[in-house]
């Protein structure tokens, strides 16, 4: 789990660069390669700032509501207006904090990332002939390279979307699905948001 947090938190900071890919996703590898490790950069001299750069570079890439509905599955239909506007504001918060502490943890870290692209990939989404796969590999100092795969749909502002993360075939998604399946059977809908909000408020 450590392991895959590591790898997804450079996804998220590489997802706040793929808008730089739209035009061209071969012209933008350098680009994309430089903001992260600039990212990174950022964060070692002064850490205080990870959470103001994650939220403002990383999170406006990702539809939180997407995501919701998919992490939450059938569970999304059963919950009422007031619940699911709850659950995206805390899942939107358990990201942020999950993975800003994750990255505060190895601001003193040397990382150097690598990042190469393939041929983006149709997500094969009923409903959505636009959404793409975007494959990419990403070497970390000293490791071996490691797939990192988005899920994307292009908005009706023209600027791309992402509503799933899969680090070396692990998704982000049905990561979490599991991981709250169980307490929505226990505890219910009002339960899990509960609990998310609770560990939310922990000092990290």
């Amino acid at each position: 789990m450590r392991q895959f947090i590591r790898l997804t938190l450079i996804a998220l900071l590489m997802a706040g660069t793929l808008n730089a890919w739209a035009a061209d996703y071969r012209e933008a590898k350098a680009l994309i390669e430089h903001s992260i490790n600039e990212g990174l950069k950022t964060f070692k001299a002064d850490p205080s700032q990870a959470y103001k750069l994650v939220d403002k570079i990383v999170l406006p890439l990702f539809d939180f509501v997407k995501m919701s509905k998919l992490v939450l599955g059938r569970n999304w239909r059963k919950a009422n207006r007031e619940q699911k506007k709850r659950f995206v504001i805390e899942f939107r918060a358990l990201l942020v904090r999950t993975y800003t502490t994750a990255l505060l943890k190895r601001a003193k870290t040397d990382i150097k990332v690598s990042v190469s692209y393939e041929q983006p990939v149709n997500a094969g989404r009923r409903g959505c002939s636009d959404c793409i796969i975007l494959k990419t590999h990403v070497k970390l100092s000293g490791k071996r390279p490691v797939n990192v795969d988005y899920a994307m749909y292009p908005s009706k502002k023209g600027k791309w979307k992402v509503y799933n993360v899969s680090v070396g075939g692990v998704s982000l998604v049905t990561t979490y699905r599991n991981e709250f399946k169980n307490d929505i059977r226990t505890k219910g809908i009002n339960g899990l948001i509960n609990k998310i909000k609770k560990q939310n408020r922990k000092k990290s």
